[in-house]
């Protein structure tokens, strides 16, 4: 048997409260700043971001500031993922 849930039918993304997200910063050994982001769709459990072959938010002078870029990126990609939602 597969270890995947089974999907709902029919169900779609409504509002960002749809969304789980994990926001945080992460410095390089040059000392720039770069932002750590995971988003998941919570009624499928479905792995927005990160995905293969994406780009890190940053880099950036300081932490709060990467914690920004990440989360205006995540605001991005929820409308965009509300709007054309991937099966």
């Amino acid at each position: 048997m597969s270890g995947k849930r089974p999907q709902p039918v029919g169900r779609r993304p409504t509002t960002a409260d749809d969304y789980d997200v994990f926001c945080g910063e992460q410095i390089d050994s040059a000392g720039r700043y770069f932002g750590l982001l995971r988003i998941r769709r919570k009624f499928d459990g479905r792995i927005i971001y990160p995905f293969e072959g994406c780009s890190r938010p940053g880099p950036c002078a300081t932490g709060p500031d990467a914690r920004r870029a990440a989360l205006a990126l995540a605001d991005q990609l929820i409308r965009a993922d509300i709007a054309t939602p991937e099966p």
